[in-house]
């Protein structure tokens, strides 16, 4: 994805389907349809650090700045797409530290992960 390009956030059903997306990426589960709508994001398997993963893949699905202790409070698919769909309208604009450029960490786990040659 080019973060240079100004895209709409996705609301309803799509905005479900991306955080379980994410989820499944996250979690490195087999597919989408693994994901629980409706189970706790650390009973579905994820830790503090996955959570702060999962952070980084949906916090450019809204215009405001997601903080990670959303996600801590908004522990569900469904919450999670709610509070995207709920922060998407509002009015507070990105700060600094709402800016696309944070390292990528769930690519360099999953570099890390890779058996070396």
């Amino acid at each position: 994805m080019n973060d240079t390009v100004a895209t709409t956030p996705p609301t309803g059903t799509a905005l479900i389907d991306r955080v379980r997306q994410a989820w499944s990426d996250v979690l490195d589960l087999d597919g989408v349809d693994q994901v629980p709508d409706d189970v706790n994001f650390l009973e579905a398997g994820g830790s503090s650090l996955l959570l702060i993963m999962l952070w980084e893949e949906l916090e450019p699905l809204t215009e405001r700045t997601l903080k990670v202790s959303d996600l801590f409070q908004h522990s569900t698919v469904r919450a999670q797409a709610a509070l995207l769909a709920d922060a998407s309208g509002a009015e507070e604009p990105l700060t600094a530290l709402g800016t696309r450029n944070r390292g990528g960490l769930l690519g360099r786990a999953r570099r890390d992960q890779s058996p070396s040659e």
